[in-house]
């Protein structure tokens, strides 16, 4: 009569174990994780158009958001230990600023491999661009939401333009891009099998359909001097939504030429306040069926540049032998103009929150990152304060690494909100 309750403490001990096993095996996360607990020597080397050295910081991206940092050593090599994965490869690094002009090192490697079974060896190819102490301190184009919950308006963009140092700086003359797809998210067929812009190794970006630029023979920014663009309605939008800012001050610019683009709605007639000197005028080349520059209100590719030496903005843009067409279609739709990227003063690659992946359009040597935007809800992207370098001058002074994923941030309403 005993056998049957030993029988069934038997079976209860094994279902008891069984269990037991089971709930060990689902908490350890090496069990279908295991890559992640083995890492491997990743040796990074350097090279390129910036001298050899130590102290210049690689940064190593994996596709799970884990990032790492090693400095050079003498020999220009910096020694990871990864888990194994897919990484990106990155460097961005500056120069000290001479009379208002400094070099600006960026380059990177996208799908580094790493794994187990052999130690990786990459080399990381980086471009020297001067730069300008004029840069983009802001750009605000994602509209926000109307008062009555009926949506949202995005014809109240701008960007700031800013002289990042104290000395006086004289342009023969600005101008404002973009580049193709409008779209991070579009269809970008620029690409070469290895996955580089083909227009990266051949020194310019293209400026797509047209582009803006300030009248008059030289532009002047003062120490410090930032000047607003109004790049849709040069008109206080407060008035009508109260999420919106106001653009109608007597020191702002705007985009407008109603002769090259004809929509009301984009470009109504300037705030009296704006002398007409402060029009940036436009040169087409591209579509000419479009009423509106097509700036995008998610996620542009955003630059400003100079004309090469000897031309005027309008000879630039009207330079037929310079044209490059988007995608390789030689139709006037795709009709692009090659800005030397010695010419670009700078450059804000903007991606969209909204989609998981966004495609370059920027060279590296102009903007090797990216900043992310929310769109429809009054956000815009800003330059992140170099602390150190504002407490040494008195001044607030931006950060410029040519590396929007480090110097850009996401604002949660536009800066002119706060005037």
């Amino acid at each position: 009569m005993m056998s049957k309750p030993i029988f069934h403490n038997s079976l209860s001990t094994c279902i008891l174990l069984l269990l037991l096993c089971v709930a060990a095996m689902a908490c350890d996360d090496s069990i279908g994780s295991v890559d992640e607990y083995f890492t491997q020597t990743v040796r990074v080397h350097v090279v390129g158009a910036m001298p050899v050295g130590s102290g210049i910081a690689v940064r190593m991206t994996g596709d799970k958001g884990m990032t790492f940092t090693q400095a050079t050593n003498d020999q220009g090599v910096a020694t990871f230990d990864l888990p194994v994965g897919i990484y990106e490869a990155a460097v961005s690094h500056a120069s000290q600023p001479q009379d208002g002009w400094r070099t600006i090192y960026n380059g990177a490697v996208r799908s580094v491999l790493v794994r187990l079974d052999t130690a990786c060896d990459i080399e990381l190819a980086v471009t020297a661009a001067t730069t300008s102490a004029i840069i983009i301190r802001e750009l605000y184009v994602g509209g926000c939401q109307r008062d009555d919950g009926s949506g949202w308006f995005y014809r109240d963009k701008y960007v700031i333009i800013t002289n990042n140092s104290d000395q006086r700086i004289v342009l023969p003359a600005l101008c404002l891009a973009i580049a193709t797809p409008y779209n991070s998210y579009g269809i970008n067929k620029n690409y070469d099998e290895q996955g580089r812009l083909n227009y990266e190794t051949q020194g310019f970006v293209p400026a797509t359909s047209s582009f803006w630029y300030f009248q008059g023979d030289e532009v002047v920014f003062e120490p410090w001097e930032e000047k607003v663009i109004a790049l849709n309605g040069a008109i206080d939008h407060t008035l009508t939504y109260s999420n919106s800012v106001n653009l109608a001050h007597a020191e702002y610019y705007c985009t407008f030429d109603i002769e090259h683009y004809s929509s009301t709605s984009a470009y109504p007639s300037p705030s009296e306040l704006i002398p007409t000197s402060h029009y940036l005028k436009a040169v087409r080349y591209g579509d000419q069926m479009e009423s509106a520059w097509p700036l995008s209100s998610t996620s542009p590719a955003f630059f400003i540049f100079t004309p090469p030496d000897g031309m005027t903005p309008l000879e630039f843009g009207n330079d037929a032998s310079n044209v490059w067409y988007d995608e390789g279609r030689a139709m006037p739709t795709f009709a692009c103009r090659k800005v030397p990227v010695e010419n670009i003063l700078d450059g804000v690659e903007v991606f969209s929150t909204s989609w998981d992946e966004g495609s370059k359009r920027l060279t590296a040597s102009i903007d090797v990152g990216a900043v992310y935007m929310t769109a429809r809800y009054g956000h815009s992207v800003e330059r992140r304060v170099d602390e150190q370098e504002s407490a040494r001058l008195g001044h607030t002074v931006y950060v410029d690494t040519n590396n929007s994923t480090t110097d850009f941030i996401e604002r949660d309403h536009a800066s002119l909100k706060d005037l």
